[in-house]
């Protein structure tokens, strides 16, 4: 135990810790309208979806978490038009 925490010292002392956690862009793979969007400041789960947009056979996912943390920045709102590749929401992982 004092060993882990002598470690986990060493490695706060360096950065590392801080470097493990970083924001992650998502990009839309669909154009269209959005249909929803997570709010700034939720918690979410890799797989999680974290924009949906409006197609001919209904909503569907535009962008989804492949990671685990807080979303820190969302770049569109519902009824907003969203392209292919534009950055949608950002992610603070963990």
């Amino acid at each position: 135990m004092k060993k882990t925490m002598l470690a986990l010292v060493a490695l706060t002392a360096i950065g590392i810790t801080s470097a493990m956690a970083a924001p992650v862009s998502y990009q839309s793979v669909l154009t269209g309208k959005v249909a929803s969007v997570v709010n700034v400041g939720a918690p979410v789960t890799e797989g999680q979806t974290l924009v949906t947009v409006e197609t001919l056979a209904g909503p569907m996912a535009a962008a989804k978490s492949t990671v685990t943390g807080t979303v820190s920045a969302v770049n569109v709102t519902v009824g907003s038009d969203v392209s292919r590749d534009q950055v949608v929401v950002t992610v603070e992982s963990k």
